[in-house]
């Protein structure tokens, strides 16, 4: 079963993914995920957590594709964080994974954000 969490932060949100990101969870996660940028609001960052995810198909391709779409549309930033060997040769396989911007760990992660 596949689970989105969001965690507002001071000037960013995390959004964590976990579970087969597949078809039919991608269709609950588009709404979460709508509310979830109205609230950031303009120029969103959004760091989505990766690192519990078990399986991503072309849907859950799309979803992050979607999230990256409608975070960079409100002129914000949007990074993958911590991505698995799962969705790691999943976005490679499709030739997506340099559209991305991954974030590997929190040191990394602490060098993207704002204070």
């Amino acid at each position: 079963m596949a689970d989105l969490h969001h965690e507002p932060m001071t000037n960013w949100t995390k959004v964590s993914l976990s579970g087969k990101i597949t078809y039919e969870a991608t269709q609950t996660m588009k709404t979460q995920a709508e509310t979830i940028l109205t609230e950031m609001g303009e120029r969103p960052i959004l760091v989505c957590d990766l690192g519990r995810v078990t399986f991503l198909d072309s849907s859950g391709i799309g979803f992050l594709v979607f999230l990256s779409n409608k975070v960079r549309q409100r002129d914000g930033c949007f990074y993958l964080y911590q991505p698995n060997d799962v969705v790691v040769k999943t976005l490679e396989l499709v030739q997506l994974l340099a559209f991305f911007e991954c974030i590997e760990n929190e040191s990394e992660l602490v060098t993207c954000l704002p204070v």
